[in-house]
């Protein structure tokens, strides 16, 4: 017998090698949410964490109160900064959505105008019309506002509403 019908005769399996105790791998931990994305002086900690309405389905305070204060000084801080017509422009858009619903209007039928108010804002943001903080604003919303009729009308209008309200006014 030649060295080759001895390798031929004796060739080990094709079975890869394995430890017999592999190390365990560390479960993947996903990234932080978007919130973590958002840079100093975006949306406040917590934005918008567990939508608009508490567990019995009232409005949280934070939503008419806290964070459009927050939120309307920093779009009035921002570089570029946004001027009151420019967030009054949107908030007129999102009443328009408010008053076809209340004429009977279906929500299904009306989401896709609540959607393009994102391709607004980002059309506004790459013109340099309005800050990063405005663009955040709008999609972090838009998450919530389409999933219901109550999140659009009783959620997202009045929160939008207030950051109007807030909004420092320029003499």
């Amino acid at each position: 017998m030649n060295f080759d019908e001895f390798k031929k005769q004796n060739k080990p399996p094709n079975v890869p090698l394995q430890h017999p105790n592999p190390p365990q791998q560390p479960p993947r931990v996903p990234p932080p949410a978007a919130a973590s994305q958002i840079p100093p002086g975006g949306l406040p900690a917590g934005y918008l964490a567990n939508g608009y309405f508490d567990e019995k389905g009232y409005i949280l305070p934070q939503v008419v109160v806290n964070w459009p204060k927050d939120i309307s000084q920093k779009l009035d801080s921002a570089y570029p900064s946004m001027n009151v017509s420019q967030l009054r422009k949107f908030f007129t858009e999102v009443r328009h959505i408010e008053g076809q619903l209340s004429v009977g209007k279906n929500f299904d039928s009306l989401k896709g105008r609540v959607l393009k108010l994102d391709a607004y804002a980002a059309d506004a943001r790459k013109k340099n019309g309005v800050p990063e903080i405005f663009k955040q604003f709008i999609e972090q919303n838009l998450k919530w506002a389409v999933r219901t009729e109550k999140d659009f009308v009783s959620g997202f209008v009045p929160h939008f509403e207030s950051i109007v309200a807030y909004f420092p006014k320029k003499q």
